[in-house]
């Protein structure tokens, strides 16, 4: 039986002769799911005694994730607006950069991308395709420093948005960390205000260890909002109502596929159908 049968299961048999068995069960598939222990036996307490379970945990998580819920809205009065984009390795930047492009297309807003991930040549080749199929012009520089990509593409760019790749790293390499900050003070000192958004990626798959990627990177420059990438792929999503939790951080939209179209603000309606029903 898959994990969100199980869920619905569990919940549809709160009976009074099972009651305490089946809300016990409620809070190992929370955890499962990601939720965190302190998170999942707060949401199992507060619906055990509710005549409809799942509607009061339904009500519980809107609770938590309806206050922010964002999209992400560019000051047309600042130009260009400037949006770095972090997380650690492989945690889906470089196609959440091409739907972000593709978003502000449509949106009537010109642009460009600054590939400050520069000791990996992947990486601006992943860029430059992407770039090249959304009409996007693409800063970048092999082997040099990222603060120098970064403040080549701030100081040319007449596009109304920047988008500021940096590397995949882990919160623990002080090295990329260091590096992460001085792109972040380069572009600051070209505009005070710049970026004006940071914003951090971060794998739906990822589990609990996402709570540590918010607070590490967080240490380095203010997150303004959290995409979930890679949603479609089996994730439960839970981590995001843990992070929403704990960390009060605006959910600026999520990854649900490969293509540039792929990507939507937060439905909580179709996160708690998929997880309650």
């Amino acid at each position: 039986m898959s994990f969100f049968k199980k869920l619905k299961e569990a919940i549809s048999n709160i009976v009074s002769g099972k009651k305490n068995q089946e809300i016990n069960n409620i809070t190992d598939l929370l955890i499962e799911a990601d939720f965190g222990v302190t998170l999942a036996e707060s949401l199992s307490n507060k619906i055990k005694n509710s005549s409809n379970t799942a509607e009061s945990l339904k009500e519980e998580i809107s609770n938590i994730l309806n206050p922010l819920i964002n999209d992400i809205v560019i000051d047309r009065c600042c130009k260009p607006f400037v949006i770095t984009l972090c997380g650690i390795n492989g945690c889906g930047k470089t196609t959440t950069i091409a739907k972000l492009v593709h978003k502000f297309h449509n949106e009537g807003l010109s642009v460009d991308i600054a590939a400050c991930d520069t000791f990996r040549a992947a990486a601006d080749d992943q860029l430059e395709i992407w770039a090249n199929r959304l009409d996007a012009k693409l800063y970048k520089g092999t082997n040099k420093d990222p603060a120098s990509v970064a403040y080549t593409a701030i100081s040319s760019t007449n596009s109304d948005v920047l988008l500021v790749d940096t590397a995949g790293r882990l919160p623990t390499n002080t090295n990329l960390m260091n590096e992460l900050s001085k792109i972040y003070r380069v572009l600051n000192k070209f505009n005070s205000k710049a970026p004006h958004m940071n914003i951090l990626v971060i794998d739906a798959t990822t589990g609990q260890n996402s709570i540590n990627q918010v607070q590490a990177f967080n240490g380095i420059n203010q997150i303004d909002g959290i995409i979930l990438a890679k949603i479609d792929g089996g994730a439960k999503g839970g981590t995001i109502v843990n992070i929403a939790n704990k960390l009060h951080i605006p959910i600026l939209g999520v990854g649900n596929g490969e293509n540039k179209e792929d990507f939507e603000i937060f439905s909580i309606d179709k996160f708690l159908k998929d997880l309650v029903g």
